[in-house]
């Protein structure tokens, strides 16, 4: 890479990037946006009582507990976020630095910013052809004697093959974190979303399936884990010695998560089953109708999931049209669908510069010692994942659609379709 292009990629001048609120497209008119998001019906009751026990109330231990048992799970720490409990869950895990962690390509800085900070090293395995999630045939690929978890991302609201990840883990002793940010209730072979790994990872933050302003949790079976959990993500690391007090025999990071945070999101989840039924039944009346426009293909489901509809896309066929996806999108969003357009930012192995400067330059970790070889980070290290992002065209889902919405959204589609057909 030139010097220019370094230059140009750290300039402090360039415009901050945009997350939660300030990314969504508002409602139109026509269409209803994300915002303002239905808040469940015990919201201000749990709220006044914080305020009223003078932050001293039980409600993070009420969310976490409520969470848990949601999802049949034995333990739970609640976060400040969707970075925030990946994080805690790498601080749980006593690897070396310079260890391998195996993440999917599509997916958030989030979900492997906690492997940075502990300085340990992402490698990135590709998607299956056409789809968002990691392919098990890669992961297996990208195994060496360093790997020591894997961390399957649920990308947009539909489960990994976890049944795969988990029987491939166990031959290789590898601890599997599911990343369940965009993808609370989606289901695999009618399990749970985060019910499978040995961690799972999940948001609350405001723009989420479930928003709860901004939070996070960790979820385990494992007691083990969740003393880790605690005493390094909530006690920093500390142990109470006799006669001093605090001492501090790990590294730790406190990322609990408030108490009003804590509030709000267990309000909003006793609402959220059917808000997330809303979201497929809306999302499954477009996937008929895009699948009957040629060149367009819903995103396929597997029968043995379900997809919660954090985002919603369909894929674009650029031999079908004159015009490029992104000019499709760009014609849709003008048509009255705001928001509608490509992800690449989400190929993380391009996304992350960074990352392949310090490896460049062998900065700690990526001087060997620790490291095991050298490591590059490209989207070309990943064909499958960049083609897939090169053509999927997608917007965020909202529980607010309804049948009108959706013949509304087929008919913009459809007619950018026919203007633009070959």
């Amino acid at each position: 890479m030139s010097t220019s292009a370094k230059q140009s990629r750290t300039d402090e001048s360039l415009p901050d990037a945009t997350f939660g609120a300030a990314a969504m497209a508002p409602a139109t008119a026509q269409l209803p946006g994300v915002y303002p998001r239905e808040m469940g019906p015990n919201t201000m009751m749990y709220l006044q009582e914080v305020v009223d026990s003078g932050l001293a109330s039980n409600m993070v231990d009420r969310f976490t507990s409520y969470l848990a048992e949601m999802h049949g799970m034995k333990f739970a720490i609640g976060t400040t976020g969707c970075t925030q409990a990946i994080f805690a869950a790498m601080m749980a895990l006593d690897f070396e630095p310079g260890d391998e962690i195996i993440a999917s390509p599509i997916s958030d800085y989030g979900s492997i910013a906690g492997a940075v900070f502990q300085n340990y090293i992402p490698v990135f395995a590709d998607t299956l052809p056409g789809t968002a999630l990691i392919d098990v045939a890669s992961i297996e690929k990208k195994i060496t004697d360093r790997t020591r978890a894997i961390i399957a991302v649920h990308k947009l609201g539909l489960p990994c093959d976890m049944d795969a990840i988990m029987e491939l883990a166990a031959r290789h002793d590898l601890v599997v974190i599911e990343d369940v940010c965009q993808a609370i209730l989606s289901t695999y072979k009618g399990r749970l979303a985060g019910t499978m790994g040995h961690l799972s990872c999940f948001s609350f933050d405001s723009e989420k399936t479930c928003g709860g302003d901004i939070g996070g949790a960790v979820l385990t079976n494992d007691e083990a884990l969740f003393h880790k959990l605690q005493n390094r993500g909530i006690a920093r690391g500390a142990v109470q010695r006799p006669g001093f007090g605090r001492e501090y025999t790990s590294r730790g990071f406190a990322v609990q998560i408030p108490q009003c945070s804590a509030a709000t999101t267990l309000a909003n989840l006793e609402i959220l089953a059917p808000q997330v039924e809303a979201r497929q039944k809306s999302a499954r009346m477009l996937d008929e109708r895009v699948a009957q426009i040629a060149g367009l293909s819903p995103y396929v489901v597997p029968d043995e999931r379900t997809h919660s509809y954090w985002m919603y896309g369909f894929v674009f066929d650029p031999d079908a049209f004159t015009c490029s996806a992104d000019d499709f999108a760009a014609q849709v969003a003008a048509g009255g669908i705001e928001g509608v357009g490509l992800g690449r930012y989400y190929l993380m192995p391009a996304g992350v510069p960074f990352l392949d400067d310090m490896s460049q330059a062998q900065k700690f970790p990526y001087c060997k010692p620790p490291a095991s070889y050298d490591y590059v980070y490209s989207g070309d290290g990943v064909p499958h994942a960049q083609a897939f992002l090169d053509r999927w065209i997608r917007w965020f889902w909202t529980e607010k659609y309804t049948e009108q919405h959706v013949e509304l959204m087929a008919a913009i589609i459809l007619d950018v379709a026919e203007r633009n057909r070959r």
